[in-house]
Parts: structure tokens; C-alpha cells; sequence
């Protein structure tokens, strides 16, 4: 493994969770797209499918309210976290694990819904995430930096519940922003 990895799997590991919750049911029988803006994300879910409401339901709770000890409520058991180059991370209460590391180091997170689709048991979202970096994340010391990044992430449900996360985040954004890496084509 490399270290980002083992990092990223020991701040899940470190971050033992055990919260009681329950979350929305229902899977989609036709493909849907909404386009959300900013100040809607705010306000209750109309016209989403019901898989859409758990995954906004979750973003709003764990990442916009800052509940990481959340997270585990909306997620399946045996589900995976599939970051890339980060790794992959089993286990409901090892990814939640993971999302409270994400919001210790973001005290003030907010994600944005730019845009949300549905099609039977997947869900994808495009995000805005953006906080400021107090404490340290995937082995990069907190820096006090503000970080924003871009984000398009598919979610499976199962049960009302969710099984897997792909997550597809600019992490040049996020080691830029933190100062850990500038690429030669950022200005």
C-alpha cells in the first residue's frame, strides 16, 4: 500500500463510530436529473427520487451540519469507498471513520449539489466541497488554508441504505489549496 492509503485507511480506523439512525428507502425505476443550486441544497429535497434523498440527505448531515458520527446511519454494513489513488476503504464503520476525519479537518465543510442524477440503484452527484483545513487529512498537516475542490461521485444503494461510493475528487485542487503541491499548470 502506499502511504497515502495506509494513512487514509488509519484515519478510518481511528475514528470508531457507533450511531443508531435510520434513512430513507426507494429505488428508481427511470433515469432522472436535477440540477441543483446553491441555496437549494439548503432546503428539503422536491421531485428527487428517493435514492436521490438519502445521498443528499447524507451530504446535508455528515458534511453541511457537520456530523461525522452521522455517517454511518446512511451506510450498508459491508459497503466500500473507492477514492482512486487514495485506496479503498471497507467497511461502514471504517468509512465512516473516514468521513469524521474529513469533517475534524474541515470544522466549517460545506458541499454544494451542483448537480444530482438518479438511475435505478445509482446515484451521481457533481459537488463543490470547501472548508478550511484545521486539522490534518490523508497524512497532509493542517495547513489553516481555505480548500476547495470539485467532486463527481456515484453512490449504489441498497436497502435505502448505501453499499459504495466511488469518489472522483481534484486532489491537485485539494494539494494545491493545502500547500502541499503546486502543479506547473496552476498560475
Amino acid at each position: 500500500m502506499r502511504k497515502l492509503q495506509r494513512v487514509a485507511v488509519a484515519a478510518a480506523l481511528a475514528a470508531g463510530l457507533g450511531v443508531a439512525g435510520t434513512a430513507a428507502s426507494a429505488t428508481t425505476a427511470a433515469p432522472a436529473h436535477r440540477t441543483r443550486t446553491p441555496a437549494a441544497t439548503a432546503s428539503p429535497a422536491r421531485g428527487l427520487t428517493g435514492n436521490e434523498r438519502v445521498v443528499e440527505a447524507f451530504l446535508q448531515d455528515v458534511i453541511n451540519e457537520h456530523n461525522g458520527d452521522h455517517a454511518i446511519n446512511y451506510l450498508n454494513p459491508d459497503m466500500q469507498w473507492s477514492g482512486g489513488t487514495v485506496g479503498t476503504v471497507t467497511g461502514s464503520a471504517n468509512v465512516a471513520g473516514l468521513f469524521a476525519s474529513v469533517v475534524a479537518a474541515f470544522p466549517d465543510a460545506h458541499i454544494t449539489i451542483n448537480d444530482i442524477f438518479a438511475q435505478g440503484d445509482q446515484v451521481v452527484v457533481r459537488v463543490v466541497v470547501s472548508g478550511t483545513q484545521e486539522g490534518a487529512i490523508l497524512g497532509i498537516p493542517a495547513s489553516g488554508r481555505f480548500v476547495q475542490w470539485d467532486g463527481v461521485d456515484v453512490y449504489r444503494l441498497s436497502d435505502g441504505k448505501i453499499s459504495n461510493i466511488w469518489a472522483g475528487d481534484d486532489w491537485t485542487a485539494i494539494l494545491n489549496d493545502t500547500g502541499t503541491f503546486k502543479a506547473p499548470w496552476i498560475p
